[in-house]
């Protein structure tokens, strides 16, 4: 397992895996304070404002991975598959929240707790396999 872990875990991944963690930091921030600000300060409807922070923080996870995690030229195709991952992702948090509350019954803190600690991991995994991955060279 160690080996396993040295093989993969080299000083390029750990910083991508860093930056990766700075960019979601600040979409998550993004997310929250034009969504308090847009409901408290322009009188948006709660649910609308959420929405309109998530736009916020998608354009900010966009570009920010885009250019500084995985140091991408962004295109429409990026960006759809992006789009693609971002809305899925939500998808499965929420359906893993329901089914850890629902049938498993467990106290929302562990299962936000889960959600908190897995979405990222899948949403690195497919940020860097399949939304930014470096184009195939034609011959």
């Amino acid at each position: 397992m160690i080996n396993l872990l040295r093989r993969h875990l080299n000083r390029a991944l750990i910083v991508q895996l860093a930056i990766f963690g700075v960019v979601g930091v600040s979409a998550t921030l993004t997310h929250y304070f034009v969504a308090l600000l847009s409901h408290e300060r322009a009188l948006v409807p709660l649910y609308f404002a959420n929405i309109l922070g998530y736009c916020a923080a998608v354009a900010i996870s966009f570009f920010g991975h885009g250019k500084l995690t995985f140091r991408r030229e962004l295109d429409l195709g990026v960006f759809l598959r992006f789009v693609v991952v971002s809305i899925t992702t939500l998808g499965v948090s929420e359906l893993l929240l329901f089914i850890m509350e629902t049938w498993l019954v467990l106290s929302h803190r562990i299962s936000l707790a889960v959600v908190v600690c897995t979405i990222p991991v899948i949403t690195f995994l497919l940020s860097k396999l399949w939304v930014f991955r470096k184009p195939a060279v034609q011959p």
